[in-house]
């Protein structure tokens, strides 16, 4: 393509340097990265603020070594995204298996930093409007993206927030607290609110989340009930300007709407944001770990360790105290995106290289991909595509909550339970590990001799297989009335227990990373979230 033809003015690869504020979703094999903020490369020593206008994928179907990820990289061709795709951070980046498309939507405008050439084709997204990518699983190809009308009443600007969730089965996404950008370009601010966008009718609305104003920097994880119920864990950030402390996870019943929150145990993180959280589930679905990586504190603290937030006990463990600084490992990071791979590999994405100063050391070529093996605790420099092995749950994890490496988990609820008679019942009305069932092998006996005669050791085994199958039934009815109610705790008339998880409000610097573009992209302002 000659540079007349080329809308963009720099490379993504070239010029790459750094990206945050950006999204993932991996979808068959291949990892999908939204545009965002970015830093990028112009010479040795020399990096500027600009933007990243791309789709960025990266092809996990082959294996590579990490310090090569351009040779499996690409973007998406402008005959599919267009060049006006909305440029903005943290957007809502979801995929509907039931229309089989991808969700681009909300997000706050970006740096444009003269990537695209024609600025008339800069844009940072419309209120009512959404992006829609029609996909074709056969082949992994997308139809042309196009821009379609998402109707939301009352909207005052496009939001965002690094708490969202999407929900497959109702197919509706959620994304809580924020800030959102009025349309006139004046200053951000916070919101109480909780938007909902329903795939199936193509319509956002607007409510409110219960504890209080949530900002942007914290997360939102999404876990499956033993019932259904899709619950949204919230932890991380701020809640009403005070930092939250990793002892409470507040929980979104999206099913019912309502609110609650619960206090983990274990040796947890210090209050943290910035970071990325992903979930995985050992092998007999017996417990689920939350796995964290990294973040930013109070005092500018940034952290590269991993830990693990194990359900339905709520129990923290420790992985790693701390990460490399260099390829394999990641260093600490600013706003990186965490997936699982390959059922066992952690795969964080970009975020802002911290060590020595924010992006003093540029990711050249994109290598900012990295890959920490839950299995073998290691972060690895080669990425081997056909390893599919199943995951095995840490021992600090199985220690802590009982069982081994393939699941067994033993310690089923909070050591001193939950923290509401509600919660003990979405999180309590799992069934026990169901056993496999044999075949019937005994004898039958021969149907032409002793008509007459009944079978008296097969009437008497009936009697007594009834007499026991009767006293299993109401020893199992016992036991589960008495483990629910060792599993209830007292709560305040309002539902939720009486003492927050917060500490003291901060002025620390770690909310002011994030530049966005004022609508005449003639100067940017610092992302303060709510």
């Amino acid at each position: 393509m000659s540079v007349s033809e080329n809308p963009y003015t720099l490379d993504p690869f070239d010029n790459f340097c750094a990206i945050s504020g950006h999204q993932t979703l991996f979808l068959d094999g291949k990892l999908y990265i939204t545009p965002g903020f970015a830093r990028v490369y112009i010479s040795p020593g020399v990096n500027r603020t600009a933007s990243s206008p791309w789709i960025r994928v990266i092809d996990l179907s082959s294996s590579f070594s990490l310090d090569q990820t351009r040779s499996v990289s690409s973007v998406l061709p402008t005959s599919i995204i267009p060049v006006d795709i909305p440029n903005v951070q943290v957007p809502a980046f979801w995929f509907d298996s039931f229309s089989s498309s991808i969700i681009y939507a909300q997000g706050v405008p970006t740096v444009e930093g003269g990537v695209i050439r024609d600025p008339s084709l800069r844009s940072f997204g419309s209120r009512g409007k959404s992006w829609i990518g029609n996909y074709d699983s056969r082949n992994q190809s997308f139809a042309p993206w196009e821009e379609v009308d998402t109707p939301f009443n009352e909207q005052r600007g496009l939001a965002s927030s690094f708490r969202k969730v999407f929900d497959p089965v109702k197919r509706k996404g959620y994304i809580y607290g924020g800030s959102v950008q009025p349309d006139d370009g004046s200053t951000r601010t916070p919101n109480r609110q909780l938007l909902t966008y329903d795939a199936a009718t193509m319509i956002w609305t607007n409510g409110t989340t219960e504890p209080g104003v949530f900002d942007t920097f914290g997360t939102a994880i999404p876990y499956r009930a033993p019932r259904g119920e899709l619950l949204s864990l919230i932890f991380g950030g701020r809640l009403n300007d005070a930092q939250l402390d990793m002892d409470t996870i507040y929980i979104h019943d999206t099913e019912s709407n309502t609110w609650h929150r619960q206090r983990t145990n274990g040796p947890m993180p210090n209050g943290r944001q910035h970071f990325c959280a992903t979930t995985i589930t050992s092998a007999d679905n017996s417990s689920t770990q939350i796995i964290m990586y990294g973040g930013f504190a109070s005092g500018s603290r940034a952290y590269s360790d991993i830990f693990a937030l194990s359900l339905p006990s709520f129990t923290w463990t420790r992985l790693e105290a701390s990460s490399p600084d260099s390829l394999p490992g990641p260093s600490s990071r600013l706003q990186p995106t965490c997936n699982i791979i390959n059922n066992h590999i952690l795969a964080v994405f970009g975020g802002r290289n911290l060590a020595d100063g924010d992006t003093a050391r540029c990711d050249n070529n994109q290598n900012a991909l990295f890959m920490y093996d839950l299995n073998e605790r290691e972060w690895i420099m080669n990425y081997n595509s056909s390893n599919k092995a199943v995951y095995r749950v840490p021992e600090d994890v199985y220690k802590a909550i009982g069982g081994n490496e393939f699941g067994g988990a033993t310690l089923n609820a909070p050591p001193n339970g939950f923290d509401t008679p509600q919660l003990a019942e979405l999180f309590g009305a799992e069934a026990s590990p169901t056993l496999p069932v044999e075949s019937d092998t005994s004898e039958t006996g021969s149907s032409g001799t002793n008509r007459r005669s009944p079978n008296i050791g097969a009437i008497a085994g009936g009697i007594v297989g009834g007499i026991i199958i009767i006293a299993a039934i109401v020893i199992v009815c016992l036991w589960r009335r008495r483990r629910s109610t060792l599993r209830l705790y007292d709560s305040s008339p309002d539902g939720l227990p009486s003492r927050p998880g917060i500490q003291e409000p901060h002025n620390g610097v770690e909310d002011e990373p994030l530049p966005i573009a004022e609508r005449n992209q003639q100067r940017s302002t610092l992302f303060r979230g709510g």
